[in-house]
């Protein structure tokens, strides 16, 4: 489908101090529009957006047994106080915890991580920088439109991973809903990139209808 420009959510971010970009794709209205057309299309760092694809590399490859296998604290206290504890995947995709994720990329190791980035071809699939960073920092870029399209596939479970491990990403991604809609998805912030930036990317259900979406904004201190 056109992706086709919505000035009033332009301005909605404009209104909000927000610099950035809101894009929405609505299968079933056959409908993709975006806030600022262009940054819809440039290529960022996924930072902790990854923790999406990780998990389920961690799975298929067996860096851990399921999203309850613990992986125990180092000790090293760091600046998030849910990240200072043992914890299983389901607890780490909650908190956002990097080490937890550092350790699992470790475990799956950077031939079967670029094996798995080259066949769903998750943005421009190119690592660059050790196994363990390479979402934060150096050369892995995603588009907001290659989020939504990612995030769609996991949501129909089209992603070439095994189906039961789409299924149980998808039930630990963190989310809120009420008793008309019910809404997922993953946040992230590059905080080691020169322009900091931060994202929202996932999809809500309502009405009987899903809609994907990915935001992604400027971040220059915590009020964005």
């Amino acid at each position: 489908p056109k992706l086709s420009a919505r000035s009033d959510w332009a301005q909605q971010l404009a209104d909000s101090g927000a610099v950035g970009t809101f894009v929405l794709w609505e299968p079933d209205r056959a409908r993709l529009q975006a806030s600022d057309t262009a940054r819809a299309r440039w290529g960022f760092l996924p930072a902790s957006t990854f923790k999406v694809f990780n998990s389920l590399v961690a799975l298929q490859t067996g860096a851990v047994a399921d999203e309850h296998t613990i992986i125990e604290w180092d000790g090293v206290q760091r600046r998030a106080s849910g990240w200072d504890q043992d914890q299983d995947m389901a607890q780490a995709i909650a908190h956002s915890t990097v080490w937890w994720y550092q350790e699992v990329a470790r475990r799956a190791g950077p031939d079967r991580m670029q094996y798995w980035l080259d066949t769903v071809g998750y943005g421009n699939h190119t690592m660059g920088d050790p196994i363990d960073l390479f979402w934060l920092q150096g050369d892995l870029r995603i588009t907001p439109l290659e989020q939504i399209r990612f995030m769609e596939a996991l949501h129909r479970e089209a992603l070439p991973f095994a189906v039961a491990h789409q299924r149980t990403v998808k039930r630990i991604l963190p989310g809120d809903s009420t008793a008309t809609w019910k809404l997922q998805g993953k946040t992230g912030w590059a905080v080691r990139s020169e322009d900091e930036y931060g994202w929202y990317v996932g999809w809500v259900q309502r009405k009987g209808c899903t809609a994907y979406f990915a935001t992604n904004i400027d971040m220059k201190t915590m009020d964005d």
